[in-house]
């Protein structure tokens, strides 16, 4: 399970009451805000319609429940909106209905797929029904057709999305100070210009934004392991952002949340007010209440350097997800795998390294960033 989020672990004796007096906190300081700050973030925040015609008549059916799926695109959008622009990571988060667990599904950009077709819009020009990559539903689509293939792939009914640019991600990360992270060995990768020692590091903006996108120069040079380090540092961001060092200090706050809102598109159904009552369930939730999955996968042999789904296991970690069921095989706060390894039928099939859905366990920086010559995991 990676890491999870977020929260310091006080003593048994005095959790409770130090979880219901941050709460406490943060809801006063959210009624407080001045009504024009709320309103001019609530202008910050670009809304897309998806419709009905986006989306198509076939969609999954909600589940019985209360819980929520939302999905979370990272985009490399730069200067020009739609030059380009593609979909470079692909989460999908859920929450149970009583908001105590969560997981999220990372999808390889890797990922060879069968896409739907989706009408052309947002100056851009549709999408042909054809096996294509998973991430290229939103060069030729937009959200409105990422939302409409993620449905199709996974049968999960999706309530509500997020898209995230890279240079707002590079301005939250700057807003809070800086992430701090385990940086398991040097890294040198020219092409997105990053340059790192091994050890704890504090990383800012544009260094943050070069360990989510390096895959060439660290570890086995593949999507998967850019995906456990996104997922990495999705974790170590939350834990900064909800810690007391920037949630109580108001002008950190701030400037994160103008910054924040600045960076992201949603639809007009997820608000500030939802999503900041969504950040706070979130804190709430310990390492134990969140599993981080990537979708079961086999090196593709037909197509080298891409990926494809194990098709078995990836179906039954989707039908749980659509159901608001534990994860296949386990409950969702277990550490073990949520998926069980290929039959000895499909191996024949499958290229040596074929990977199962992946947990994985985060080391959480100390408050104060160490010494890069200290050891991560000391």
């Amino acid at each position: 399970m990676s890491g999870g989020v977020i929260d310091e672990q006080p003593a048994a004796e005095d959790k409770p009451q130090r979880r219901l007096r941050r709460s406490l906190i943060v809801v006063i300081l959210i009624a407080l805000l001045p009504a024009t700050v709320y309103a001019k973030l609530t202008r910050n925040i670009s809304h897309i319609e998806v419709t009905r015609e986006d989306l198509g008549d076939d969609r999954p059916a909600k589940a019985s429940t209360d819980a929520l799926n939302i999905l979370v695109v990272g985009s490399d959008q730069r200067d020009d909106r739609y030059a380009g622009e593609r979909a470079d990571i692909i989460m999908l988060v859920h929450l149970s209905p009583t908001r105590n667990e969560a997981a999220v599904i990372s999808f390889p950009r890797d990922s060879l797929v069968q896409l739907p077709a989706c009408r052309s819009g947002e100056r851009r020009p549709g999408q042909q029904r054809r096996i294509g990559m998973i991430n290229s539903s939103f060069s030729f689509g937009g959200i409105g057709c990422t939302w409409k293939t993620m449905e199709a792939l996974t049968g999960i009914h999706i309530d509500h999305f997020v898209t995230v640019d890279f240079t707002g991600f590079k301005g939250m990360v700057d807003a809070i100070g800086g992430v701090d992270l385990c940086i398991p060995e040097p890294i040198r990768d020219d092409y997105v210009q990053l340059d790192l020692p091994a050890g704890w590091q504090t990383l800012q903006g544009e260094q943050a934004l070069g360990y989510v996108r390096t895959r060439h120069s660290i570890g086995d040079r593949s999507d998967i392991g850019r995906i456990q380090r996104q997922q990495d540092f999705v974790v170590a961001m939350a834990k900064k952002t909800l810690s007391g060092w920037t949630l109580f200090n108001a002008v950190r706050m701030l400037g994160f949340l103008n910054t924040a809102t600045m960076s992201i598109t949603t639809d007009p159904a997820l608000t500030l007010g939802v999503m900041l009552d969504l950040g706070l369930i979130t804190r709430r939730l310990s390492s134990d209440q969140v599993r981080f999955v990537i979708t079961p996968w086999r090196y593709s042999t037909s197509y080298p350097g891409r990926i494809e789904w194990l098709q078995g296991p990836a179906k039954k970690l989707f039908q749980s997800i659509a159901a608001d069921k534990p994860l296949p095989g386990t409950k969702l706060r277990d550490t073990q795998s949520t998926v069980p390894p290929p039959s000895e039928t499909d191996a024949k099939h499958y290229a040596d390294h074929a990977g199962p859905a992946t947990t994985l366990t985060v080391p959480f920086p100390p408050e104060q960033p160490l010494p890069t010559t200290r050891p991560c995991h000391q």
